[in-house]
């Protein structure tokens, strides 16, 4: 018989609308063994915390004040963050660079999705970088986070091809929905063997 451990905390850092963030709950909440502990966000009226409210996630805000050091605002993350503990910080569209000593004080147990093949099109425009360049495939990349620009270990890629004719807006929605669909499958399988 297997012996009961405890469940494995999540928490999510987003700065926009949340749909992976919110994939990622509803994964969470059909799983016996990972819990989301929080959602975090540096937007005030991000979507993300609306979102996170329907799955009964705590949130909070975090606003960078004027002027401040990101090893400041980093240091005010890790306190809001310390009340719920998490084992993992997981981002979804976190528009933040986060410092060594954050990354560090987590053990670099942080988790990011980008959109694009990695190394290719690193940085904040990755969709709008592949569909400018014209390339035959793009796709999305899950990464452990490192103090670089999404230059972390890669930990799976998915693939798919640019469809001729395709307007940008297309483009970006398909591939949105297979990031949805793909970042809560590979956390299923890279957290099952941590």
């Amino acid at each position: 018989m297997m012996k009961e451990s405890k469940k494995i905390k999540i928490a999510i850092l987003a700065s926009g609308s949340g749909s992976n963030a919110e994939a990622i709950m509803k994964w969470a909440q059909n799983c016996d063994w990972v819990e989301v502990v929080c959602v975090g966000s540096n937007i005030s009226k991000s979507l993300v915390l609306t979102r996170a409210q329907k799955y009964k996630v705590p949130t909070f805000f975090l606003l960078k004040k004027k002027n401040e050091s990101r090893e400041n605002y980093d240091e005010r993350l890790k306190k809001s963050l310390s009340a719920y503990s998490p084992n993992w910080i997981i981002l979804a569209g976190y528009m933040r660079l986060l410092t060594i000593n954050f990354l560090a004080s987590y053990n670099y147990q942080v988790i990011n999705i980008h959109p694009s093949i990695l190394p290719l099109f690193p940085g904040l425009d990755g969709y709008g970088d592949a569909y400018r360049a014209k390339v035959s495939e793009s796709g999305c990349t899950v990464h452990l986070v490192d103090s670089g620009l999404d230059t972390g270990e890669i930990i799976d890629q998915r693939k798919f091809p640019l469809i001729n004719g395709e307007s940008f807006e297309d483009f970006k929605k398909r591939g949105l929905a297979i990031e949805n669909a793909f970042y809560p499958e590979v956390l299923e399988k890279y957290l099952k063997g941590k």
